[in-house]
């Protein structure tokens, strides 16, 4: 039964405490442990709150960060010691302190390691290889990103294994190892093709679709475009995956399909993407779709003028964003241009793609700078210097990345196979312990089939006694109602008739009238109705007799339900407490609408019922013996009324009952 639950408004306090401790300890200071007061605590906090208040600049939030976690370590409170860390951490990264921010990084590190926390250890190891990653120190954060992963697996967290593939993966992309990257991000992808992580997932896809590429692998490339492109199949999944990431999969796809001579294909794809609102909304995407087809068109026709244009566009957009990437990008395109052409001007364009290279420390990009310096500059020792220095380290570093992923590759297969011996293993013990399981079973089986028949036969003849009881309560009542019809209200009648012929007093006949009416009513109550074929006009005809010129009954969807496949039983009850409801509504409830409404689920029927009445009032709904009535009816068919009502805010009740 539900009734009302009164909330009272909750007065809330705001304690605003003004901060007048400066805490001036170093970390390591502190050597006795100070519990701290409420007060104080209090106070600690406000420095937590302000590093957080975007309406400060970072440097002061980040002073604040740090007067924070000076009082976390001079009360040796370990959750705030990281809680600071992990805030710290975050605006120095924020303001491209990386240096500094892999030093706190480690204190988060060795903390969590001295407490055996493995969520703030990976929460470390994570931020190790960003910043690492940020700082342009690529072995180090290939190796912070592998001790994740291999974490990770230990823990079976399979969704963090599989993104600390991803960014191995990307990282191997970057430094042009393409051959590892599309190993690394196979093996990421048996952890995430069974989640839910489409943006992961699409990520793996998109690195090996673009190491087939760079390979050569044309259909391989085109395979793992399309199951990326396709897993943004609604708006839902693309905003998941992120929209900026689904044009770059688009884009992708142009650049394979020009690859194979598919230019008019390619073209399509890009002028789309160019009338797309938000590729126009957004400088950059804009500027990659316009240089792509600038290249694609170039490579239908190298004679054609409209690809420089493009170029130079694209480059005028980008220098005005300080897209330094994308101007590296625009410098190659335009260098392949003039290539043949004009060299002294290819010379230029990849001049200005070294300097780019330069200022984004990538040493891919520097390598094939320099390659096209090499075929148009006559004296090239200094680059060829630099060629050689680059290459190496280049070399060295996936080299580096290549012997730690196998390694771990190595121990991944080694568990996997130490699973499956234990897996047999286990499946072998388990054929013998089925074996001597199965004889129990057998003399188990006879008792168990004893007892369900037993208790089978037991609840027929349980549901057999409840419907023929449910049986002899509607013939009671059919019998009572008649019975008041026949012989007590035609008395009534005839006494009143009498009474009025002899002109007697009219207040005697009035207080006869009301109790003829109630003994008719209470017969109607009563009265026997056909549960056969006709119960839906049965059902229906004893809802509209309650309607009136005051009273408008409205009756929804009564003819969609099958009352053919519902029990007698079920029938009987259903009737009895609808029309409790509306004999309740006509006594008390000065309705001028009711809205009676049915509805069938796969499992259940549910009848709603609402009026606009005067309402009830919350005790006297509570010891309402009609009410009681009606859901003591409904528990003897296993089903539930529901039922809400408010002074003046009409009367709601919800029926539910299994079909």
């Amino acid at each position: 039964m539900k009734l009302w639950r009164a909330i009272s408004p909750l007065s809330i306090s705001i304690r605003i405490i003004i901060c007048c401790i400066s805490i001036s300890v170093v970390f390591g200071q502190a050597e006795n442990t100070k519990i701290p007061s409420q007060k104080e605590l209090d106070s600690v906090f406000k420095y937590y709150e302000l590093s957080n208040s975007n309406s400060l600049s970072l440097p002061k939030r980040s002073t604040f960060a740090s007067s924070f976690l000076n009082a976390a370590f001079l009360y040796k409170q370990d959750s705030l010691i990281y809680k600071g860390l992990m805030q710290k951490t975050w605006l120095l990264g924020k303001t491209k302190q990386y240096d500094s921010a892999i030093i706190y990084s480690h204190k988060l590190y060795d903390l969590a390691i001295q407490n055996g926390d493995t969520f703030y250890i990976k929460s470390a190891l994570l931020k190790l290889g960003i910043y690492h990653k940020k700082n342009d120190e690529f072995a180090e954060a290939f190796q912070y990103y592998n001790e994740i992963f291999k974490i990770s697996r230990e823990l079976k967290d399979t969704l963090r294994a599989g993104r600390s593939l991803l960014n191995m993966a990307n990282m191997q992309t970057m430094l042009g190892d393409y051959s590892g990257s599309k190993t690394t991000a196979i093996d990421g992808l048996k952890y995430v093709e069974s989640t839910a992580d489409l943006i992961s997932l699409s990520g793996l896809y998109h690195i090996i679709s673009v190491a087939n590429r760079k390979q050569n692998n044309y259909k391989e490339a085109f395979k793992y475009n399309s199951l990326a492109l396709a897993l943004g199949k609604d708006s839902i999944s693309i905003n998941s995956i992120g929209i900026n990431n689904v044009l770059k999969f688009e884009n992708t796809k142009a650049l394979i399909l020009a690859d194979t001579t598919n230019y008019n294909q390619a073209l399509f794809i890009l002028s789309e993407l160019e009338e797309n609102p938000t590729v126009r909304n957004n400088k950059k995407e804009y500027a990659r779709v316009i240089a792509n087809l600038g290249y694609v068109q170039w490579l239908q026709n190298k004679d054609n003028e409209i690809s420089e244009k493009l170029f130079l566009e694209t480059k005028k957009i980008r220098i005005s964003i300080g897209d330094v990437d994308g101007l590296f990008a625009s410098n190659i395109y335009l260098t392949n241009y003039h290539l043949k052409k004009n060299k002294a001007k290819a010379l230029e364009y990849a001049n200005a793609a070294y300097q780019n290279a330069l200022e984004l420390k990538s040493l891919t990009s520097i390598i094939e700078a320099l390659g096209y310096i090499f075929q148009l500059k006559e004296d090239t020792n200094e680059e060829a210097k630099v060629f050689n220095e680059t290459y190496l380290k280049l070399n060295e570093i996936n080299q580096s990345n290549r012997e730690i992923y196998a390694v771990t590759k190595y121990e991944n297969e080694n568990l996997t196979n130490e699973n499956l011996k234990l897996e047999a293993d286990n499946a072998k013990l388990a054929i013998e312990k089925a074996k001597e399981e199965r004889e129990n079973i057998i003399y188990l089986l006879g008792t168990l089939i004893l007892i369900l028949s037993g208790g089978f036969v037991f609840y027929l003849l349980q549901q057999k006694h409840k419907r023929e009881r449910i049986r002899d309560v509607f013939n009671a009542e059919t019998r009572i109602s008649k019975k008041l019809h026949d012989e007590l209200a035609n008395d009534v009648y005839h006494v009143m008739t009498q009474i009025q012929n002899e002109r007697n007093d009219q207040e005697v006949l009035d207080k006869l009238e009301n109790i003829y009416s109630r003994t008719r009513d209470f017969s109607r109550e009563n009265s026997s109705f056909k549960l056969g074929k006709s119960y839906t006009q049965e059902l229906s005809g004893m809802l509209s007799s309650y309607g009136s010129d005051h009273t408008k009954i409205i009756i929804k969807d009564i003819d969609d339900i099958n009352w053919g496949a519902i029990t007698p039983e079920k029938k009987i009850i259903i009737h009895r407490i609808i029309q409790e409801l509306m004999v309740n509504m006509k006594k008390h409830s000065n309705a001028s609408l009711v809205a009676v409404t049915f509805k069938k689920t796969h499992k259940t029927i549910e009848i709603s019922y609402a009026d606009n009445g005067v309402g009830v009032a919350k005790n006297e709904m509570i010891y309402s013996s009609g009410l009681q009535n009606a859901e003591n009816r409904i528990k003897t068919i296993g089903g539930s009324f529901i039922f809400d009502s408010e002074e003046g805010k009409g009367f709601k009740a919800r029926i539910h009952f299994p079909n």
